[in-house]
């Protein structure tokens, strides 16, 4: 548990967005972190519009910056959300 709350504060997540759990490979050199959003609205960063979560896209994984010599990736569901016009959109 001290290690999700770690990356949590190193990756300065927002209230709603936080680390469910981090593997570590030692044998691959290698970390990843699984980061979850549980709000159920989100602004829409194109009009500022507060948004209903419609659901969440599959997950995705992307390279961060190592953490000590391990190579370190962040893998999350992004949310969708549905704007006021009815179109869903990835945030």
């Amino acid at each position: 548990m001290f290690t999700e709350g770690l990356f949590t504060k190193l990756l300065q997540l927002e209230d709603g967005w936080f680390v469910e759990w981090v593997e570590t490979d030692f044998k691959q050199e290698e970390i990843y972190i699984q980061i979850e959003c549980v709000l159920d609205e989100l602004e829409d960063a194109e009009t500022g519009e507060l948004c209903r979560v419609y659901d969440h896209a599959p997950s995705r994984e992307w390279r961060h910056l190592d953490t000590m010599q391990y190579k370190t990736f962040l893998r999350c569901k992004l949310p969708r959300i549905t704007t006021s016009s009815g179109k869903v959109k990835t945030v």
